[in-house]
């Protein structure tokens, strides 16, 4: 990064960084949807139990997406500083709380499994495949923590290809597995043009349904744990980290770790109570509604892949260039990500506007649903290149540590203008779904010009980590 002498330079960094975590977010987009195809083959009870299971982990994760984000940000600024051997001892202690922590909620979680399920509301049709895929899938979480914080590492270290590679191996491994363990053995007969017969071909298979998935599921993420572990083992310093020294719990390290992480998980665990709220108000308008919205969404988060990766590159950009003291440098990758995520995700908002019915045709052929659907996407349009500017300039100033500040940008915008403003649009003035996304929209506006203020002000570059 030193030889980066102009603004090309500097959008050709940022490109190679984003680039992975693009194609990393659209392998695990596409491979989703495989995934959730595949258990919807077993009914509405079995998409049910996957769905109730998923919920509360995911809440968990924002504790453990906390240490990441610290991870990611002082691995950054170490190795921008050419100060490899506490880098060294950052990924040391962010692993070792990792393990420890994973450890003790995986065995609580285990022994409330089917609490939990009930908590959550499952209803007795659906509790025993609930509960059974919850503590299967509990199996794997130290992997998936432990994949998700050192992804983090290498990520400030500036390998974004590693954890696309292994994320990728292993959400392929869990498709075939599901092909396996999900269905019983069966017999496909395929017909070949010009042949009067074709050939059946037997597929073996476990027939285990809804634990076969969560048995694919946890062997996957505990495969893509064990390979991360590997490389940071075993590479030498190739981006400027290793483990290679035998070492105890650090404790300012990990204080120093928390504290970064620590409103990063205030962020996340407000950013997902805000979005389950604003469901419930949609939820008041009816099931084509709920229906609707769900599409929408689904339509709309094609467009998160640039921008995620964009923002993840300049986490690393922000972090490894405050750490080598070029505040200058660190500002312009910021700016060289935002640049690049808003022309992306601009063209998107020019087709959601003038073809959202294309879109919405992927998920369903209902009318009613694909007319108000439509409309969302249109009004959602508008949002596309200050969304972008939000995720980036958020990941930047993550990437200086000053987590804080995201955390009231989030807290204002999806609280008071998205609930709040959906609440008014949607139900007090009757403007329904149209109007939640407008509330939506004015959030992402609202975001992204604050972050963009604060971003260019410049206070985050005296941040102290």
């Amino acid at each position: 990064m030193d030889a980066i002498t102009s603004k090309k330079d500097m959008t050709k960094v940022t490109f190679k960084l984003a680039l992975p975590s693009i194609m990393e977010m659209l392998m695990q987009t596409l491979l989703g949807v495989a995934d959730t195809a595949m258990v919807g083959t077993l009914g509405g009870i079995a998409i049910a139990a996957v769905g109730l299971s998923d919920n509360p982990l995911m809440v968990m994760m924002a504790f453990f997406a906390a240490i990441s984000v610290g991870t990611t940000a002082l691995v950054a600024r170490f190795i921008g500083a050419r100060n490899y051997k506490d880098a060294e001892e950052t990924i040391k202690q962010s692993l070792f709380i990792s393990i420890i922590a994973s450890v003790a909620f995986t065995t609580v979680m285990l022994l409330l499994s089917k609490r939990i399920t009930l908590w959550m509301g499952a209803e007795p049709d659906v509790l025993p495949y609930a509960t059974q895929y919850l503590s299967i899938v509990l199996i794997g979480l130290p992997g998936m923590i432990i994949t998700l914080i050192m992804s983090g590492a290498l990520r400030g270290s500036g390998d974004t290809k590693t954890p696309m590679l292994v994320n990728g191996f292993s959400n392929i491994v869990n498709i075939i597995g599901n092909f396996f363990l999900i269905f019983p053995t069966r017999y496909v007969h395929f017909d070949i043009p010009g042949l009067s017969e074709g050939f059946t071909v037997k597929i073996l298979g476990a027939g285990f349904g809804v634990g076969g998935a969560a048995a694919s599921t946890s062997f996957s993420r505990l495969l893509a744990g064990a390979l991360i572990l590997y490389v940071i083992f075993k590479k030498n310093g190739k981006y400027g980290i290793s483990i290679s020294r035998k070492t105890g719990l650090n404790r300012i390290i990990i204080m120093r770790i928390l504290r970064i992480g620590f409103p990063a998980a205030a962020e996340q665990m407000l950013m997902r109570l805000a979005q389950l709220s604003f469901f419930r108000i949609i939820a008041t308008l009816g099931t084509v509604m709920i229906a609707a919205n769900k599409i929408t969404m689904t339509a709309e988060s094609i467009s998160f892949m640039p921008g995620w990766g964009f923002a993840l590159a300049a986490t690393t950009l922000v972090g490894q260039y405050l750490g080598g003291e070029d505040p200058d440098k660190a500002k312009l990758g910021g700016f060289s990500a935002a640049r690049m995520a808003v022309m992306v995700m601009t063209v998107f908002g020019v087709l959601f506007f003038f073809f959202p019915r294309y879109f919405i045709l992927i998920f369903t052929r209902d009318e009613e649903i694909i007319r108000y659907a439509s409309t969302s996407l249109r009004i959602i349009a508008f949002a596309q290149p200050f969304l972008a500017a939000t995720m980036v300039f958020a990941g930047a100033l993550r990437g200086a540590g000053d987590t804080k500040t995201v955390l009231w940008v989030t807290a204002l915008g999806t609280w008071v203008v998205r609930v709040g403003g959906g609440y008014i649009l949607a139900i007090t003035l009757g403007y329904g779904l149209a109007g939640a996304w407008a509330a939506m929209v004015a959030d992402f506006i609202l975001r992204g010009l604050v972050f963009f203020y604060i971003f260019n002000k410049g206070k985050w570059k005296n941040v102290k980590v």
